[in-house]
């Protein structure tokens, strides 16, 4: 004999459960995935407006130094490093790309979230026009300032 009494719930309807959570995150993934895209976008935003301001803060000590920076580019330079010792901080006679190199490896912190690969352009005027900013070499996220990027780059940062 049956009992008729019994608790749960049906296969049915444990099946439209599942089927109702199927559909759910077929509509959700991929949006999130978006958000991550544009987080990621904006940080590498983020941290090539602190390249930029760095640049022009050592260009700016340079200049207080009486030695004014030229025109030059920092291209592809990796901000992590064990060697950064702060050298930077008092400006040489001619100060060159990789005197840059070291300034910014100083004031973002080779260990920080900030060090990734970076390039600059500093005008004949001694101070930053552009700079650009990505976690690794082959990142396709790639931040730029002073014209924010507002999608993922087709080539690795240059």
């Amino acid at each position: 004999m049956r009992n008729s009494k019994m608790k749960g719930f049906t296969l049915i309807e444990l099946i439209v459960v599942i089927a109702i959570i199927g559909v759910l995150a077929a509509i959700l993934v991929p949006s999130m995935i978006g958000y991550v895209g544009d987080s990621k976008l904006s940080t590498a935003n983020a941290n090539a407006k602190l390249v930029y301001s760095n640049s022009a803060t050592y260009a700016s000590k340079c200049e207080v130094a009486g030695y004014p920076m030229t025109s030059m580019s920092v291209g592809a330079a990796s901000l992590k490093t064990a060697t950064a010792t702060g050298s930077a901080a008092t400006p040489s006679a001619t100060p060159t790309s990789s005197d840059l190199t070291v300034a910014l490896q100083n004031l973002m912190g080779s260990n920080s979230d900030a060090a990734g690969v970076c390039s600059v352009n500093i005008a004949a005027t001694g101070m930053p026009t552009n700079s650009k900013w990505a976690k690794t070499a082959s990142d396709l996220y790639v931040g730029t300032y002073p014209e924010p990027a507002t999608e993922k780059a087709a080539a690795a940062i240059s």
